[in-house]
């Protein structure tokens, strides 16, 4: 019996002879009139692996979080090593096997049930076997062009030729024993070349990544061979026709196998990844590879067991539209119990207290401004933390915990209120942290300074797509009241991580590998315990501890939400939601004490309030808050925490013009900018599509739009304030990625780190000048390579400060009469001027002079 869709060439003249088409001997002639059938038919039959290969391609080589996933797969000391390689691989050819692999017995099935039908069905004749040979070769292949940066063309050229060679392979040898030999050659060429690439893997960066992709491509070879000769089988079995008393499972024994063990491996996996998240914490280009297959899989069978028989189809459709019904009727809708804030299980020793308000944190000011003998203007220290995923939380807590260093301790009794958005409201996770656990220190120890380093080194993006795809996906789906999401999973895992980086800061030698309990995590700590003690039978604000707005957005309206350590006065903060004291007070009232709302008392932890602040869609959920509101990323409100700084400032001004100290103060708006800060207006863009323009605007408008606004009116409060400085820390990430600008000593690991800044790099645009600008855009990046986390503390220490950052910290030793420590633990760090901050003088003097003149 002749299957012509078993063959590319012979479906070819098949195509050709159903259309009528002229009859050539150019093969390309004819594929050239087909090749709209073909690619209707394609897609038709294969949307759904087409779907999901779009996705995987969308999310590693499009998006900007991939880029830094694919340098950690191989930069030295990764954090997963050799097994995450192999797992990678094994997902991989997982979605390859469950885009190829079919359930035979259920294909002749359907062709036995159909057979007297007016139209009967013959889905082993109509089935594209040789198109379902190719598509599975596609994951291998497009993990091996994501593995490097901008030589698409060389893999796709590269793609088309594997694809030449195997049709002509099947063109030429037919002879099986031939065969064999050469699956078996292929097959002793892979295993080579995997044991010369792990003998250099994680010791070499590029030569690395040239085996794995050849790898890549030589296993999608031998996989099309398997699969052709699997192929081969079924259909060699289908033309023998029915046996009467012979099951068709027994008839397909071979392929029934196969498809069972693959159905029984994907529970079993499937059920150990919800049931065991952290003891199966896949790096996430794995899981996310994995989890696609497993929806390939799913899927099909879903379609392959409705589509049997027109009865099956029927009742399929009938049930789909009665559900519909149903949804209608009863107002159905998913399941969100599970995105429910839940309170903090250790509780909380703020019971029927209340927040300080302004005036009693300016009072404590106030003091400390008149106690000031030095002789020198008291710093008064408003903290902004831009947004911007890991790396934000990383800047903002290495340069606060460098000041504290630098200073002995003294730098955090000078910061009067910190405000925090998205990533950097992580980062301030990460100093409370260390100030917890360094209270009333005076003198920091020098380990202290990797404390970032090694929180911000772990994956907490895997949980995240394991939520998005298997955990919340399917709670969303069954009724009842769940209690956790992947944004409890992700506090967890922060939680668990700022922990043991702790425990490796005390010297503990098993840091990484010990439990740790609940009472024992920093972040797992109840919010207002960071900021009150108890006093007698009351509560005090606890002494040197600053004001913290923790910004959120809430996604029913847009306004801002804080979680704050004081209450909000509706003066200042007049449209922003006071999230803090609907948690924990009995009401929330207005300035003149008229009750807005009443409270829940719900007590969360620390980590629970930053992490409603980096809610970023898709990645997260929204956090809902009973009878409040759902809240996400607060970067969609404004994405530099100046607003809420502001507002600070603008109190703190009048009280103190009305209510002067005796004594001298300065305030500093410090501003930790994690982006280049460079603002082209006029450069030259492209016109976009008109239905992506509103879509683009409203996502820039936060991000861009809000924040650049802020910070200029920020710079302009530094400007014609003569006791105000605006002072912007900024990290620039064209200087963060130039290979030219090292930032380690060693030959052998600056060649390695060269090559891997090379691949971090998103875009090179022109601006308008003419000048280059590098685009390392990761605003999502909850996972940071060892070489950016490296050079970001290269940037950030003493060498690369500014001028006026260094008199800030000069400003604070002299008003507490500290001594600056050894600068030591800053040596191993290369210099390089062109890191150097500049001065924000320019601008200021502009508009300085600008305010004079009018």
């Amino acid at each position: 019996m002749v299957y012509p869709n078993n063959d590319f060439s012979a479906y070819v003249d098949l195509v050709c002879k159903q259309y009528n088409f002229k009859l050539t001997d150019n093969f390309f002639l004819k594929l050239l009139k087909i090749l709209p059938v073909l690619i209707w038919r394609t897609i038709k039959d294969a949307c759904i692996e087409l779907f999901f290969l779009f996705a995987f391609w969308m999310v590693l080589a499009k998006m900007s979080q991939g880029r830094d996933l694919i340098v950690s797969l191989f930069e030295p000391d990764g954090i997963y090593g050799k097994t995450r390689i192999v797992f990678t691989t094994l997902a991989a050819l997982s979605l390859s096997v469950s885009m190829w692999i079919i359930p035979a017995f259920m294909f002749h099935e359907r062709e036995l049930r159909t057979r007297k039908e007016s139209r009967p069905n013959y889905p082993l004749h109509d089935h594209l076997f040789f198109m379902h040979r190719v598509l599975p070769l596609v994951p291998f292949w497009l993990l091996a062009a994501v593995l490097f940066n901008g030589h698409g063309l060389l893999f796709v050229g590269a793609s088309v030729l594997e694809l030449v060679l195997l049709f002509y392979y099947n063109k030429w040898i037919i002879n099986q024993r031939i065969r064999n030999q050469i699956m078996v050659f292929v097959g002793t060429m892979w295993t080579g070349i995997a044991f010369w690439f792990f003998s250099i893997f994680h010791k070499e960066y590029t030569q690395a990544k040239v085996l794995l992709a050849i790898n890549l491509y030589v296993l999608s070879v031998f996989v099309y061979l398997v699969y052709h000769r699997a192929d081969n089988r079924i259909l060699r079995v289908h033309s023998s026709g029915v046996v009467p008393g012979e099951s068709l499972i027994t008839k397909y024994k071979l392929n029934s196998i196969i498809y069972f063990s693959c159905l029984l491996v994907h529970s079993i996996v499937v059920l150990l990844i919800y049931y065991l998240p952290f003891r199966l914490s896949f790096a996430p280009e794995s899981l996310m590879l994995y989890m696609f297959s497993v929806y390939v899989f799913a899927i099909d069978l879903f379609l392959y067991i409705i589509n049997v028989s027109k009865r099956r189809q029927l009742t399929a459709a009938l049930a789909g539209m009665g559900l519909v019904i149903i949804m209608g009727v009863f107002h159905w809708h998913l399941n969100t119990s599970h995105y429910t804030m839940d309170p903090n299980d250790n509780g909380t020793l703020f019971v029927n207290s209340q927040r300080d308000d302004f005036s009693a944190r300016y009072d404590a000011l106030k003091k400390d401004i008149e106690a000031n003998q030095s002789g020198e203007p008291y710093p008064i220290i408003l903290v902004s933390g831009e947004g911007g995923g890991s790396r934000a939380g990383l800047w903002l807590s290495q340069n606060l915990i460098n000041f504290d260093y630098d200073t002995k301790g003294a730098f955090r009794k000078h910061i009067f209120s910190m405000s925090t958005v998205s990533g950097s409201s992580v980062g301030l996770g990460t100093v409370f942290t260390f100030w917890d656990n360094t209270r009333d220190a005076t003198n920091i120890d020098s380990s202290w300074l990797d404390l970032p380093a090694t929180i911000y080194a772990n994956n907490y993006v895997g949980s995240s797509i394991r939520g998005l795809l298997l955990t919340d996906l399917y709670k969303s789906l069954v009724p009842g009241s769940w209690k956790k999401d992947r944004n409890s999973t992700l506090q967890n895992e922060e939680a668990k991580s700022t922990a043991r980086a702790v425990l490796k800061v005390k010297g503990y030698k098993d840091w990484d590998d010990c439990d740790i309990d609940d009472s024992s995590m920093t972040l797992k700590k109840d919010f207002m315990y960071f900021f009150y003690e108890k006093n007698g039978n009351g509560l005090q604000y606890r002494k040197h501890t600053p004001i913290v707005l923790i910004n959120t957005c809430r996604s029913n309206d847009g306004r801002r939400g804080i979680f704050s350590s004081i209450k909000l006065g509706e003066t200042y903060f007049n449209e922003a939601i006071d999230v803090a004291g609907y948690l924990y007070e009995d009401s929330i009232c207005d300035d003149n004490g008229v009750r807005r709302c009443k409270g829940i008392k719900m007590p969360i932890s620390l980590g629970q309030a930053c992490n409603t602040s980096e809610l970023f869609p898709l990645f997260s959920a929204p956090a809902y808050v009973t009878g409040l509101g759902s809240f996400v990323d607060g970067g969609y409100h404004e994405n530099s925490g100046l607003k809420s700084t502001l507002d600070i400032y603008q109190q703190l001004k009048i009280k103190l013009d009305k209510d002067p100290p005796n004594g001298k103060y300065r305030i500093y708006i410090l501003y930790l900018k994690n982006g280049s800060g460079e603002k082209e207006l006029y450069k030259k863009m492209e016109s976009e599509p008109v239905l992506m323009q509103p879509l683009h605007a409203l996502f820039s408008q936060p991000f861009e739009g809000s924040a650049s606004y802020f910070e200029e009116k920020a710079r302009y409060v530094g400007a014609v304030d003569e006791n105000a400085v605006f002072l912007p820390i900024r990290l620039y990430p064209k200087n963060l990625v130039n290979a030219n600008l090292a930032g380690v000593t060693d030959k052998h690991k600056k060649r390695l780190e060269s090559e891997i800044l090379k691949d971090l790099i998103n875009d090179i645009v022109v601006n308008s000048n003419g000048t280059k600008d590098t685009i390392l855009n990761f605003p999502l990046a909850r996972w940071l390579s060892k070489t950016i986390i490296n050079r970001m503390q290269m940037c950030a220490s003493p060498a690369h400060r500014n001028v006026e950052v260094n008199q800030l910290l000069e400003q604070v030793k002299r008003v507490n009469s500290v001594s600056a420590p050894t600068n030591e633990p800053y040596m191993k760090y290369p210099v390089h001027q062109e890191l150097k901050m500049p001065e924000d003088t320019v601008g200021r003097n502009k508009i300085r002079k600008a305010f004079l003149n009018y």
